[in-house]
């Protein structure tokens, strides 16, 4: 039976992927809640299999006992208060990535799997597999140096670490400040939507469902063959302006918006 470290198990992702997980392995999970952010108890299933631990993983992670598997799925991940907020933004989430890297090199796992996003390569057009990291927000650029030290560390320390990149993940109990939630809830109560331009385009994204992305950590860590770094694409290329036209056929409300340039 494998033991299981997960961080952020509380939040959307780390939620969703530890019910993803529970009912397909017979793994045994410690999920590390520090309950500073937007986590809620509500999220992290109740199950005899899941031991949850509180702590700030600002700090260094106390003695827990080896781990066959890491899932590092803890961070500070909304582009608008990375921009407000920058300095704490960027500090949580380099001080947390230190805090598992250092667990990790005192008690080496089989595999630490540090969960990224495919924003560290920065505005459409830059390739992901030429794997230039230009983040364009404090958000990205937070990952990346995340990225980095995990780098660091495999190569410094021989941390066996797997980076993932993915689009952007959607589905149950996300944030009301992500873009799809936030759309829901403007449609819902008949409230104007802001949908932002840039140079006249339409912002567009990947939108990747966050069963699609447990499904992949999962099938990593079953079949992992030493590749250090995986991409998690999602579905179809939508633009905002289509993903809030579809919110509002699906919900068989009028869609009110509004095209905002921003420079």
């Amino acid at each position: 039976m494998k033991r299981v470290l997960i961080t952020g198990a509380s939040g959307f992702i780390g939620s969703n992927v530890l019910k993803y997980m529970l009912p397909r392995t017979d793994w045994e999970f410690t999920a590390i809640c520090s309950w500073r952010h937007k986590g809620s108890p509500l999220n992290v299933p109740r199950d005899k299999r899941v031991d949850v631990v509180t702590h700030d993983l600002r700090g260094p992670i106390p003695e827990l006992g080896h781990f066959d598997y890491i899932l590092n799925l803890a961070s500070e991940s909304h582009v608008d208060r990375s921009i407000q907020q920058p300095v704490t933004f960027v500090e949580n989430n380099i001080r947390l990535m230190l805090s598992v890297l250092e667990y990790a090199r005192r008690s080496p796992p089989d595999v630490l799997l540090q969960f990224s996003t495919d924003e560290v390569f920065g505005m459409p057009g830059i390739s992901a597999s030429e794997g230039v990291c230009v983040p364009s927000n404090p958000y990205a650029a937070s990952k990346a140096c995340q990225e980095m030290l995990a780098m660091a560390y495999r190569s410094t320390y021989d941390v066996p670490v797997v980076i993932t990149n993915s689009n952007n993940v959607v589905g149950p109990n996300q944030d009301p400040e992500k873009f799809v939630p936030k759309l829901i809830g403007l449609i819902e109560q008949n409230r104007p939507v802001q949908i932002h331009t840039f140079g006249g385009e339409l912002g567009k994204r990947f939108y990747n469902p966050v069963d699609n992305v447990a499904d992949a950590l999962l099938f990593i860590l079953n079949g992992f063959d030493g590749h250090e770094q995986c991409s998690i694409p999602g579905g179809v290329e939508m633009d905002n302006l289509e993903m809030a036209i579809l919110i509002s056929e699906i919900l068989e409300m009028q869609l009110h918006y509004e095209l905002v340039e921003v420079s």
